[in-house]
């Protein structure tokens, strides 16, 4: 009897969510939008960042992208893990906003290490970054707050956080080294 009743429910799930007809509105709604190739979008704003420095070489970078300001659309945190980039106590990450016009950085960071996530507090409309610094035993976990204009250049300047009380946060890049080799 049971399996029955749920035939019957996944066929009229199916059969009321496959109608043509709109919802209460007069008008189709707009076809959904092509998914943005995300690796090329980053190599994208990579060059774009590197050709402002005179840099030819590309380095080995990991991103991801979250919606950090809550506009809709996706921005773009990349943590480069390449020699050039890192020094004893970690390495460069840079923020980009994603906008109409392409990505354009918002932030530069060093001495920045993984794992990197995404904290639950706002700072002048943009989500915290937890990110881990240092280096031996002095490491921990520090919030990059964004200061209405970018995240802070120097993390090792903020205070690390209770590691028994860390702020809820969604990760981006785990601590595990993967990097993604840039196309040259």
């Amino acid at each position: 009897m049971r399996t029955l009743f749920t035939t019957i429910a996944l066929v009229s799930f199916a059969v009321t969510g496959c109608s043509t007809q709109p919802r209460g509105d007069t008008q189709a709604s707009a076809p959904l939008p092509v998914p943005v190739n995300e690796k090329a979008r980053a190599d994208k704003a990579l060059a774009t960042f590197l050709a402002s420095r005179s840099i030819r070489e590309v380095p080995v970078h990991r991103d991801a992208t979250p919606d950090l300001d809550r506009d809709g659309t996706s921005d773009l945190v990349m943590l480069l893990d390449d020699a050039n980039w890192c020094q004893g106590d970690g390495c460069t990450l840079l923020v980009f906003h994603g906008g109409k016009d392409g990505d354009k950085l918002v932030s530069e960071s060093v001495s920045v290490r993984a794992p990197i996530a995404v904290g639950s507090r706002v700072n002048r409309g943009w989500h915290d970054l937890l990110v881990n610094v240092g280096s031996g035993e002095e490491t921990g976990t520090v919030a990059l707050e964004f200061d209405g204009t970018a995240y802070p250049s120097d993390p090792m300047m903020a205070a690390m956080l209770d590691p028994s009380r860390l702020p809820s946060a969604t990760p981006l890049l785990d601590a595990e080294l993967a990097p993604r080799v840039a196309a040259q």
